[in-house]
């Protein structure tokens, strides 16, 4: 996939982002009944419409890796954490440079300890939300491809990023995270 639809594929993600974090906090991700096979995070996915079957899900995994989604984890953990307190505080006693060398040291961390997990769990909203072939022609074709338009639109509805930061997931790498930076910045 070209630099050109994961830069629009990872914005549409980012933008989705903070508007979905400006509204989330209930954790309730709406009537959706939930659930992940093969991951240790339950209760966190829509049941697959398409059936997760491996064909599907395999297209979706490899989607989420090559379209550059799988950055998405850093992005939702940074977002999530810049106006912590741990860190604030930190910037005011070791100024902002220092601090952000470190905040990026521990996201790359955290989001490296939880990548398969993420991947299995993006991989399981895509293939939940569309078939392989649209998948798949997106990953062949990128803006050329006659799903695409579709596939950006779905993206604007589908409020993915709502979803992931109410998952377990989510929530138990971002705790990581700020225990990391909250030892980091004790000493």
């Amino acid at each position: 996939m070209n630099k050109k639809i994961t830069s629009i594929l990872l914005s549409l993600f980012i933008s989705n982002s903070v508007v979905q974090t400006a509204v989330a906090g209930s954790g309730a991700v709406g009537n959706l009944d939930i659930s992940l096979p093969s991951t240790r995070y339950h209760n966190i996915l829509p049941t697959p419409s398409y059936g997760q079957n491996n064909a599907s899900y395999s297209v979706a995994i490899r989607f989420v890796r090559n379209s550059g989604l799988h950055k998405s984890l850093s992005l939702l953990l940074l977002d999530s954490v810049k106006a912590e307190k741990v860190v604030e505080s930190a910037i005011s006693r070791y100024g902002f440079s220092n601090v952000k060398s470190s905040v990026v040291l521990n996201i790359k961390n955290t989001s490296s300890q939880y990548r398969n997990d993420w991947d299995g769990l993006l991989a399981s909203i895509y293939s939940s939300q569309f078939g392989p072939e649209v998948l798949q022609s997106i990953l062949d074709k990128g803006e050329n491809s006659p799903y695409f338009t579709k596939f950006i639109a779905q993206q604007s509805r589908m409020n993915t990023s709502n979803l992931l930061s109410n998952s377990t997931l989510f929530k138990e790498a971002r705790a990581n995270l700020i225990a990391k930076l909250q030892n980091s910045f004790s000493s």
